[in-house]
């Protein structure tokens, strides 16, 4: 491990968190309250599931000491094209559209498994765990974006303080997609079940949620942070909610943000393309074939679990109590009190 990155043995109390983009950032790893590691180490099947990372206070898997420095200090193209969000929030619906519109709508290249276009910069950690000859194609995903041919397409979930420096510096292009914290919760929970073989009860999810103990946490911090830049002309905000009610719009509004044209056919084909029903059967994005290797052939015919679920907005109203659904307003509106900033 690299001097720029310590385990620290303290547990400090809770402090806010800013942006720290500044050249010479230092990035150290915090084990997590002993009570709240014991229920993600029990939820998640594996002892030291998650660790804290400095700066931002990032619930992160261990193995991300192993990449966090090079990710901060990963060279950044001004032709990148980013896509960033907190997970769960339809990114991999806004990836398929950038791509796209970024390609000029080549359905015919969009074929190839989304995550090998457009990789997860941060993957090799979130993986790191898992067994099997499934990984290979999936491994190295740092060396897999630092290797690519520009203009390079790149999503990541991890907030603005763990993000290249150079992000700053050389402002590429980054699409940045939010959604209700109530739905995406929901959806949080099923993914980590699916993927991650996450055992628990949906209602202990919503603690750990609410507290910022689940992996990529603090919430509203990752939102925020790019919130409050939205106006940088490098930046494009989008809403889950928004997409949905309007996709189309949405898609005008990503290509010029992207400075490409669209005909009026070419804006419905693509609709048409990212369509729920077409998503979900979609194997480039649905990660089916990965989880068939990962799980065997027959695992998909014995759950209801989907990578792409419902794509519902207020999906929540189907899990959550009226009690829950409350402390979720509240959290969010305190959160959220002045920003300017709401969801549907």
């Amino acid at each position: 491990m690299s001097a720029l990155a310590v385990m620290r043995e303290d547990v400090p109390g809770p402090r806010p968190c800013a942006p720290d983009l500044h050249r010479g950032r230092t990035l150290s790893y915090e084990r997590l309250e002993t009570d709240v590691a014991q229920k993600l180490d029990l939820m998640f099947g594996r002892a030291n599931s998650l660790v804290m990372v400095h700066p931002g206070r990032v619930l992160m898997p261990p193995e991300y000491q192993d990449i966090g420095e090079r990710i901060s200090q990963l060279q950044v193209r001004p032709d990148d094209v980013w896509l960033v969000s907190y997970p769960r929030t339809g990114s991999t619906w806004a990836q398929e559209m950038v791509w796209l519109i970024g390609h000029d709508l080549d359905f015919q290249g969009a074929k190839q498994l989304q995550q090998i276009r457009t990789p997860l910069l941060e993957l090799s950690a979130i993986m790191a765990q898992e067994k099997g000859a499934w990984k290979e194609e999936l491994d190295n995903s740092v060396g897999m974006v630092e290797a690519m041919p520009s203009p390079r397409y790149i999503k990541s979930h991890l907030p603005l303080e763990l993000l290249p420096l150079q992000l700053d510096s050389v402002q590429p292009k980054v699409v940045y997609v939010a959604r209700n914290p109530k739905d995406m919760c929901v959806s949080y929970y099923h993914y980590c079940r699916l993927v991650h073989n996450l055992q628990g009860s949906f209602e202990d999810f919503c603690e750990l949620f609410l507290r910022d103990r689940v992996p990529v946490a603090p919430v509203w911090n990752h939102i925020l942070g790019f919130w409050k830049r939205r106006n940088s002309p490098n930046i494009l905000f989008l809403k889950y909610e928004d997409m949905k009610r309007d996709q189309e719009g949405a898609i005008r509004q990503t290509a010029a943000f992207l400075g490409k044209t669209l005909s009026e056919d070419q804006v419905k084909v693509l609709a048409e393309h990212l369509s729920f029903d077409s998503m979900k059967r979609n194997p480039a994005v649905n990660l089916e074939p990965i989880i068939a290797k990962k799980n065997g052939p027959e695992f998909l015919a014995t759950t209801e679990l989907r990578f792409i679920r419902k794509g519902q907005v207020g999906d929540w109203r189907n899990h959550m109590g009226d009690e829950l659904a409350t402390r979720f307003d509240w959290w969010t509106q305190d959160h959220l009190r002045d920003t300017g900033l709401s969801f549907d």
